[in-house]
């Protein structure tokens, strides 16, 4: 049987990857990674976020779909439009969980241990 390679993760991805890890079991929306992102030293603008949700989703590492219950401040009646809400896969949570243990592997690689 053919292994399944996991796939290799970008910074933004890997950014957007470890949002969506934190707020897990709960789905984020766009701007609310836009916002959450923005507290970081690496900060992501709009379209570069939905640019990588879309990427991310294409790659099977998000799963999205529109939100089914308004947000509390929403009253009935009022317009609203459902948000498009982003989860992280497992196959995404490997992809971060391998690249984490790549990252903890670089300080014995540079000195030599």
């Amino acid at each position: 049987m053919e292994k399944i390679s996991t796939p290799k993760l970008s910074l933004n991805e890997a950014i957007i990857a470890h949002l969506l890890r934190q707020s897990s079991p709960d789905p984020l929306f766009g701007l609310e990674l836009v916002r959450r992102s923005s507290t970081g030293k690496l900060q992501l603008k709009k379209g570069t976020i939905y640019v990588t949700l879309e990427r991310m989703e294409k790659k099977g590492l998000v799963l999205s779909e529109l939100e089914t219950t308004p947000p509390p401040h929403i009253r009935e009646g009022d317009f609203y439009i459902p948000r498009r809400m982003y989860q992280l896969t497992s196959l995404g949570q490997q992809a971060l969980t391998a690249l984490e243990e790549a990252v903890a592997q670089i300080p014995g690689f540079l000195v030599g241990s």
